[in-house]
């Protein structure tokens, strides 16, 4: 008699969408990459665009009052703080 084992299905869906996720991460992206003549990945994209809207919120909550500028300034200084973690200079 022929044993086999049996996987969950559930299992193997979630290790391929986390894997494609891994892989579109680590993909270049064409449009930075060609605009700053250097490769730069997907992943630097999300951390670049994550520095922009945390600088875009630092801005506006400026001309509100300083309890939400303090509060978007240490939101900014984190996500910096990702990009040259996340391999950004």
């Amino acid at each position: 008699m022929k044993q086999t084992v049996s996987i969950p299905a559930t299992d193997i869906n979630v290790v391929s969408k986390s894997s494609v996720l891994t892989m579109w991460l680590n993909r270049e992206n064409q449009l930075f990459s060609s605009v700053l003549e250097d490769s730069v990945s997907n992943r630097q994209v999300c951390l670049m665009t994550h520095a922009s809207l945390a600088f875009s919120a630092l801005v506006c909550a400026g001309f509100v009052s300083a309890v939400p500028a303090l509060l978007c300034l240490a939101w900014f200084v984190v996500s910096l703080h990702l990009c040259k973690k996340g391999g950004l200079r």
